[in-house]
């Protein structure tokens, strides 16, 4: 029998990866803002699919005295998406591998993958490719680019992102995602339009 695994164990795994977080910032009023608050924010955002995460949570706290951010994730203070991008961006994204490692042992443990299971025993694993930052202005020694024809440059970051799946299951398992960067003695990834 599969143990049920909740919501608060699965947010205990964030929580104490975020707890592990070096805060760079100076001592400053801009610190008002935890690094707990930022990562829970914008894990809300999403959790949430909310375009305007800040926005709605405000008017919830307006018309119940008490917002999603606050019962459902902790938060104490919600930054606004630009503070969130300025304290997290210097974080590096590593920090959070470890909740996706402790998610997938528990899931292991408890019996959740079996279903998942085929082919004696094996589990599928398809890899998926994304693109989740592009600018022709802002960029970073770990940027990837592309030439355009008319000789423009536009510089991204992409990752693989592979999931568990079952072809008799209609949810999929995050893994760890893998970051592309250019290689150490290899040229940078070159796409010419």
């Amino acid at each position: 029998m599969v143990e049920v695994l909740g919501f608060a164990v699965l947010l205990g795994y964030l929580q104490a990866s975020i707890a592990n977080m070096q805060d760079h910032r100076q001592p400053s009023p801009n610190t008002k803002y935890s690094i707990r608050d930022a990562v829970l924010s914008a894990f809300g955002a999403f959790f949430m699919q909310c375009e305007s995460f800040l926005e709605n949570q405000r008017q919830l706290n307006s018309r119940k005295g008490r917002d999603n951010a606050q019962s459902l994730f902790g938060v104490h203070k919600i930054p606004s998406d630009n503070q969130i991008r300025t304290i997290l961006d210097p974080i590096g994204l590593v920090n959070l591998f470890a909740v996706f490692k402790q998610i997938y042992v528990v899931l292991k443990n408890k019996g959740y993958l079996k279903p998942y299971e085929v082919l004696n025993g094996q589990l599928l694993i398809p890899l998926d490719g994304t693109e989740y930052f592009s600018s022709e202005c802002i960029h970073c020694d770990n940027c990837s680019h592309r030439t355009h024809a008319n000789g423009t440059v536009t510089y991204f970051h992409s990752a693989i992102l592979p999931t568990i799946v079952s072809p008799h299951l209609e949810h999929v398992i995050s893994l760890v995602p893998e970051f592309i960067t250019p290689q150490d003695g290899h040229p940078i990834l070159d796409f010419r339009f």
